[in-house]
């Protein structure tokens, strides 16, 4: 399945094709000012509810009375202290964010608002890649965007909950030994995936209206900017409804010459009854 790329013809977008180069943006760069807004984890108010969790959990007879007062010490310590091990966690995923590069395609071609917001109203193109992010130098990983009304809920205590019932309840038939193992190995998944859920939400997060638009990203995790990518990877490129030909005929000679003949040319063209475009194969 290919990703596209929607571009306006000038020197930035024929760079993709005359160089094999794509520009990773950081965050900051995009147009929605909601862009990686989703908040990270207050640990004040996700313990506050893990406590409250607690009680239920004790009331269902899951933890004991001593393990029970255990637990509910150790949040209310956070709680007023916070957990340095964690903020320390948070505050270098905030940096490495500050570095992260961006690239974002879309999952088709024939979307009218794509053509205008990002093709120069249909005078442009749009470049189809298969699995650019395995051609990319370095390689990058690909997220789709998650579309939303409101942020994703990094206060949700349910990772806790779940590692407390765990360790508390369901292993603790296990001798001292094995269960300090299990424990251990456990706590080590909890920041694993604490980590995940938190980089992966506020990576893709998106106001739900931009639905339209089919999103996915690609991430490189350590740097923004420009990257080499193979070729190979690039199958087609379509031309918008208002594209010159001079500059149609512009870019099939820069891939003639930069050894893209494999490269399949294709045109819009508007639907005769309804508000659609029509991919058809441009012959040359």
């Amino acid at each position: 399945m290919l990703s596209y790329k929607y571009r306006a013809i000038n020197k930035y977008s024929l760079d993709i094709l005359n160089h094999n180069s794509v520009y990773f943006s950081k965050y900051t760069d995009f147009n929605d000012p909601f862009e990686l807004s989703t908040p990270f984890p207050n640990l004040a108010r996700m313990y506050t509810r893990a406590s409250a969790e607690l009680d239920q959990l004790h009331k269902s007879g899951i933890f004991s009375s001593e393990i029970y007062q255990e637990l509910k010490n150790i949040c209310a310590k956070i709680i007023k202290n916070g957990n340095p091990k964690l903020d320390e966690t948070h505050k270098k995923i905030r940096e490495r964010m500050s570095r992260v590069g961006i690239y974002s395609l879309s999952q088709v071609n024939n979307e009218i608002l794509m053509w205008s917001h990002y093709a120069d109203n249909h005078k442009g193109f749009c470049i189809g890649f298969e699995s650019l992010h395995l051609n990319t130098i370095p390689l990058t990983k690909k997220l789709p965007v998650n579309y939303k009304t409101t942020f994703t809920d990094l206060d949700d205590p349910k990772i806790i909950i779940n590692f407390y019932t765990e360790v508390f309840h369901n292993l603790l038939h296990l001798p001292e030994n094995e269960w300090q193992a299990k424990r251990e190995k456990l706590a080590k998944k909890l920041k694993h995936e604490d980590d995940q859920r938190g980089g992966l939400s506020v990576l893709t997060d998106k106001y739900e209206k931009w639905s339209y638009e089919q999103e996915v990203r690609l991430i490189d995790q350590k740097n923004f900017g420009l990257k080499q990518f193979d070729p190979k990877c690039i199958k087609s490129i379509t031309f918008g409804l208002r594209a010159d030909p001079k500059d149609v005929k512009e870019i099939q000679k820069i891939c003639r010459e930069t050894n893209k003949e494999h490269i399949t040319f294709y045109k819009t063209e508007k639907h005769d009854e309804k508000f659609e475009l029509n991919i058809v194969e441009l012959h040359t």
